[in-house]
Protein backbone atom coordinates (compact mmCIF):
# COMPACT_ATOMS: atom_id res chain seq x y z
CA UNK A 1 0.00 0.00 0.00
CA UNK A 2 1.49 2.88 -1.38
CA UNK A 3 1.93 5.95 1.27
CA UNK A 4 -0.30 9.15 0.37
CA UNK A 5 0.93 12.31 1.76
CA UNK A 6 -1.13 15.88 1.30
CA UNK A 7 -0.10 19.89 2.16
CA UNK A 8 -3.07 20.98 4.07
CA UNK A 9 -3.07 24.75 3.14
CA UNK A 10 -2.20 27.28 6.01
CA UNK A 11 -3.49 30.79 6.56
CA UNK A 12 -1.61 33.61 5.42
CA UNK A 13 -0.29 34.90 8.09
CA UNK A 14 1.39 38.46 8.04
CA UNK A 15 3.11 40.29 11.16
CA UNK A 16 3.43 43.58 10.23
CA UNK A 17 6.99 45.37 11.05
CA UNK A 18 7.21 48.31 13.21
CA UNK A 19 7.60 51.81 11.27
CA UNK A 20 10.14 54.36 11.97
CA UNK A 21 9.75 56.44 15.12
CA UNK A 22 9.39 59.93 15.17
CA UNK A 23 8.83 62.86 17.17
CA UNK A 24 5.54 64.31 15.75
CA UNK A 25 7.48 67.53 16.03
CA UNK A 26 7.56 68.63 12.65
CA UNK A 27 10.64 70.75 12.62
CA UNK A 28 12.54 67.93 14.62
CA UNK A 29 11.25 65.26 12.66
CA UNK A 30 12.71 67.22 9.34
CA UNK A 31 16.19 68.29 11.38
CA UNK A 32 16.47 64.16 13.39
CA UNK A 33 15.15 61.95 10.63
CA UNK A 34 13.01 58.72 11.40
CA UNK A 35 14.73 56.42 13.77
CA UNK A 36 14.06 53.06 12.12
CA UNK A 37 14.17 49.44 13.58
CA UNK A 38 17.07 47.11 13.87
CA UNK A 39 19.31 50.14 13.75
CA UNK A 40 20.91 52.02 16.76
CA UNK A 41 20.79 55.90 16.37
CA UNK A 42 23.42 58.13 18.25
CA UNK A 43 22.48 61.42 19.68
CA UNK A 44 25.51 62.71 21.23
CA UNK A 45 24.70 66.05 22.54
CA UNK A 46 26.87 69.18 24.77
CA UNK A 47 22.38 70.49 25.54
CA UNK A 48 20.44 68.88 27.98
CA UNK A 49 17.61 69.08 25.68
CA UNK A 50 18.75 65.44 25.02
CA UNK A 51 16.61 64.74 28.19
CA UNK A 52 13.64 66.32 26.57
CA UNK A 53 14.30 64.37 23.23
CA UNK A 54 14.27 60.61 25.24
CA UNK A 55 11.56 61.37 27.39
CA UNK A 56 9.62 62.54 24.12
CA UNK A 57 10.32 59.66 22.14
CA UNK A 58 9.58 56.99 24.87
CA UNK A 59 6.08 58.49 25.09
CA UNK A 60 6.18 58.42 21.54
CA UNK A 61 6.80 54.92 21.58
CA UNK A 62 4.28 54.00 24.24
CA UNK A 63 1.68 55.82 21.90
CA UNK A 64 2.14 53.63 19.46
CA UNK A 65 1.21 50.59 21.75
CA UNK A 66 5.13 48.89 22.45
CA UNK A 67 6.70 49.28 25.77
CA UNK A 68 10.02 50.85 26.43
CA UNK A 69 13.53 48.95 27.74
CA UNK A 70 15.24 51.98 29.25
CA UNK A 71 19.11 51.24 30.11
CA UNK A 72 20.54 53.96 32.23
CA UNK A 73 24.04 55.13 32.69
CA UNK A 74 23.54 58.44 34.12
CA UNK A 75 20.63 58.98 36.30
CA UNK A 76 18.89 60.28 33.16
CA UNK A 77 15.19 59.00 32.81
CA UNK A 78 12.47 61.23 34.20
CA UNK A 79 9.28 59.58 34.76
CA UNK A 80 7.62 62.62 36.07
CA UNK A 81 8.32 64.21 32.47
CA UNK A 82 6.52 61.38 30.81
CA UNK A 83 3.75 61.77 32.98
CA UNK A 84 3.14 65.16 32.06
CA UNK A 85 3.77 65.06 28.53
CA UNK A 86 1.39 61.43 28.14
CA UNK A 87 -1.44 63.75 30.14
CA UNK A 88 -1.33 66.28 27.31
CA UNK A 89 -2.03 63.32 24.75
CA UNK A 90 -4.90 61.50 27.31
CA UNK A 91 -2.48 59.18 28.32
CA UNK A 92 -2.83 58.58 32.66
CA UNK A 93 0.32 57.82 34.64
CA UNK A 94 -0.79 53.95 34.53
CA UNK A 95 -0.69 54.12 30.87
CA UNK A 96 2.52 55.00 30.60
CA UNK A 97 5.27 53.97 33.54
CA UNK A 98 4.42 50.32 33.11
CA UNK A 99 5.23 50.09 29.91
CA UNK A 100 8.65 51.77 30.35
CA UNK A 101 11.25 49.14 32.20
CA UNK A 102 14.06 51.06 33.51
CA UNK A 103 17.81 49.85 34.48
CA UNK A 104 19.91 52.16 35.93
CA UNK A 105 23.77 51.29 36.53
CA UNK A 106 26.39 53.00 38.26
CA UNK A 107 29.64 51.62 37.06
CA UNK A 108 30.88 50.18 33.76
CA UNK A 109 30.50 46.54 35.21
CA UNK A 110 26.86 46.99 35.85
CA UNK A 111 26.36 48.56 32.42
CA UNK A 112 28.31 45.55 30.80
CA UNK A 113 26.24 43.18 32.86
CA UNK A 114 22.84 44.35 31.84
CA UNK A 115 24.00 45.32 28.10
CA UNK A 116 26.00 41.65 27.74
CA UNK A 117 23.71 39.05 30.00
CA UNK A 118 20.55 40.86 30.54
CA UNK A 119 19.46 42.56 27.58
CA UNK A 120 17.99 40.02 24.99
CA UNK A 121 15.69 38.73 27.89
CA UNK A 122 14.24 41.89 28.67
CA UNK A 123 13.49 42.23 24.94
CA UNK A 124 12.27 38.78 24.04
CA UNK A 125 9.86 39.00 27.76
CA UNK A 126 9.09 42.86 26.66
CA UNK A 127 8.59 42.71 23.18
CA UNK A 128 9.46 46.45 22.80
CA UNK A 129 9.63 48.49 20.43
CA UNK A 130 11.97 50.91 21.43
CA UNK A 131 15.39 50.43 23.42
CA UNK A 132 17.05 53.19 25.32
CA UNK A 133 20.84 53.44 25.61
CA UNK A 134 20.63 56.59 27.89
CA UNK A 135 24.69 58.16 28.69
CA UNK A 136 25.61 55.05 26.99
CA UNK A 137 29.77 55.79 27.45
CA UNK A 138 28.99 57.56 30.77
CA UNK A 139 30.69 54.56 33.34
CA UNK A 140 33.43 53.60 31.23
CA UNK A 141 34.81 57.51 31.02
CA UNK A 142 35.30 56.56 34.74
CA UNK A 143 38.94 57.20 35.49
CA UNK A 144 39.17 55.07 38.85
CA UNK A 145 38.90 52.16 35.65
CA UNK A 146 41.59 51.10 34.02
CA UNK A 147 41.68 52.38 30.60
CA UNK A 148 42.44 49.34 28.41
CA UNK A 149 39.68 47.39 30.59
CA UNK A 150 37.12 50.18 30.07
CA UNK A 151 37.50 49.80 26.45
CA UNK A 152 37.58 46.17 26.10
CA UNK A 153 34.05 46.08 28.49
CA UNK A 154 32.28 48.96 26.08
CA UNK A 155 33.50 47.38 22.93
CA UNK A 156 31.89 43.98 23.96
CA UNK A 157 28.41 45.74 25.30
CA UNK A 158 27.81 47.89 22.59
CA UNK A 159 28.66 44.72 20.05
CA UNK A 160 26.08 42.64 22.61
CA UNK A 161 23.29 45.71 21.94
CA UNK A 162 23.81 45.82 18.63
CA UNK A 163 23.25 42.20 18.16
CA UNK A 164 20.25 42.63 20.30
CA UNK A 165 18.69 45.69 18.44
CA UNK A 166 19.69 44.09 14.95
CA UNK A 167 17.95 40.80 15.51
CA UNK A 168 14.46 42.28 16.76
CA UNK A 169 12.07 44.59 15.41
CA UNK A 170 12.95 47.51 17.58
CA UNK A 171 14.57 50.80 17.29
CA UNK A 172 17.29 51.60 19.24
CA UNK A 173 18.58 55.15 20.94
CA UNK A 174 21.79 55.33 22.35
CA UNK A 175 22.51 59.28 23.74
CA UNK A 176 25.67 60.80 24.92
CA UNK A 177 25.52 63.56 27.40
CA UNK A 178 28.44 65.82 26.72
CA UNK A 179 30.26 66.36 23.83
CA UNK A 180 33.34 66.66 25.23
CA UNK A 181 33.68 64.02 27.90
CA UNK A 182 34.13 60.90 24.66
CA UNK A 183 37.82 63.27 24.30
CA UNK A 184 38.67 62.11 27.88
CA UNK A 185 39.19 58.63 25.77
CA UNK A 186 39.13 58.10 21.81
CA UNK A 187 39.26 54.55 21.37
CA UNK A 188 35.94 54.73 23.12
CA UNK A 189 34.82 57.70 21.30
CA UNK A 190 35.77 55.86 18.12
CA UNK A 191 34.08 52.57 19.07
CA UNK A 192 30.57 53.90 19.53
CA UNK A 193 30.97 56.43 16.33
CA UNK A 194 31.88 53.52 14.45
CA UNK A 195 29.37 50.77 16.10
CA UNK A 196 26.36 52.56 15.77
CA UNK A 197 24.27 53.36 12.38
CA UNK A 198 24.05 57.08 12.29
CA UNK A 199 24.69 59.85 14.61
CA UNK A 200 22.84 63.21 15.37
CA UNK A 201 25.00 65.60 17.37
CA UNK A 202 23.92 68.83 19.51
CA UNK A 203 25.23 71.65 20.81
CA UNK A 204 23.83 73.59 23.25
CA UNK A 205 23.30 77.67 22.38
CA UNK A 206 22.14 80.89 23.31
CA UNK A 207 18.52 79.75 23.15
CA UNK A 208 18.27 77.09 21.07
CA UNK A 209 19.69 73.74 19.88
CA UNK A 210 22.05 73.38 17.07
CA UNK A 211 21.43 70.15 15.31
CA UNK A 212 23.50 68.34 12.82
CA UNK A 213 23.28 65.18 11.25
CA UNK A 214 26.89 64.72 9.62
CA UNK A 215 25.43 61.78 7.02
CA UNK A 216 23.37 64.15 5.69
CA UNK A 217 25.59 67.04 5.93
CA UNK A 218 23.09 69.12 7.55
CA UNK A 219 22.56 71.58 10.82
CA UNK A 220 20.28 73.94 11.86
CA UNK A 221 19.30 75.44 15.12
CA UNK A 222 15.78 74.44 16.97
CA UNK A 223 14.26 76.29 19.00
CA UNK A 224 11.40 74.95 21.00
CA UNK A 225 8.47 76.96 21.70
CA UNK A 226 5.87 77.43 24.60
CA UNK A 227 3.27 74.27 24.21
CA UNK A 228 0.33 76.11 23.60
CA UNK A 229 1.99 78.50 20.44
CA UNK A 230 1.95 76.90 17.08
CA UNK A 231 4.68 77.22 14.62
CA UNK A 232 4.58 77.42 10.61
CA UNK A 233 5.84 73.67 10.34
CA UNK A 234 2.60 72.68 12.70
CA UNK A 235 0.81 72.87 9.44
CA UNK A 236 3.61 71.61 6.97
CA UNK A 237 1.91 67.92 8.41
CA UNK A 238 -1.15 66.26 9.16
CA UNK A 239 0.44 65.02 12.12
CA UNK A 240 -0.18 67.26 15.14
CA UNK A 241 2.71 67.42 17.04
CA UNK A 242 3.12 66.46 21.16
CA UNK A 243 2.21 70.06 22.58
CA UNK A 244 4.35 70.47 25.93
CA UNK A 245 8.16 69.35 24.90
CA UNK A 246 9.28 72.65 26.17
CA UNK A 247 9.83 73.67 30.02
CA UNK A 248 9.62 76.63 31.18
CA UNK A 249 13.55 75.22 32.84
CA UNK A 250 15.89 77.05 30.27
CA UNK A 251 17.87 74.20 28.46
CA UNK A 252 21.22 74.41 29.46
CA UNK A 253 24.83 72.58 28.76
CA UNK A 254 24.90 68.97 30.21
CA UNK A 255 26.57 69.00 33.57
CA UNK A 256 28.12 65.60 35.39
CA UNK A 257 24.96 63.51 37.07
CA UNK A 258 24.85 61.35 40.14
CA UNK A 259 24.38 57.82 39.64
CA UNK A 260 21.58 55.41 41.19
CA UNK A 261 21.32 51.27 41.44
CA UNK A 262 20.87 48.82 38.89
CA UNK A 263 17.74 47.93 38.54
CA UNK A 264 15.00 44.96 36.54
Amino acid sequence: MALITETLPTADVRVEARTALTTSVPVLDRLLGPFEPRRIALVDSGSDFVFRLTTLLCVRAVLEGDDVVFVDGGNSVDPHGMVALGKRIGLTRADVLPRVHVARAFTCHQMATLLLNMLDTKLEETDAGLVVLSCLPELFLDEDVDGIEAHALFRRSLAAARRSIAGRDVVGLATNAGLAKLYRRKGIRRELYEGVDRVVRMAHGRGGVLIERPDAGVGEWYRPVPPDQATLDDFATDVPRILGLSSPEPMKEVRATGYLRLAW
